[in-house]
């Protein structure tokens, strides 16, 4: 099972010695929970944009709506 750093994407190879894993790309050095940590806080980063974008444009919607009904 190859696993993906969550700041940069690249590969992570598990360091026997240490049980943390280390990314082959820019050095991350953390455990398994750390990494899960990380992970899930760049989901929610993810969710909290896309639940910022739908509220924007249903702002926008209903804001377009008034104007047109005050016409």
């Amino acid at each position: 099972m190859v696993s993906f750093c969550p700041e940069c994407g690249g590969e992570l190879k598990l360091d026997p010695a240490s049980k943390n894993f280390i990314c082959k790309s820019c050095g991350l050095f953390a455990s398994r929970e750390k990494i899960d940590e990380l992970r899930d806080k760049a989901e929610r980063a993810i969710e909290d944009k896309k639940k910022k974008r739908q509220d924007d444009y249903l702002d926008w919607w209903q804001s377009s709506k008034k104007e047109k009904q005050k016409q």
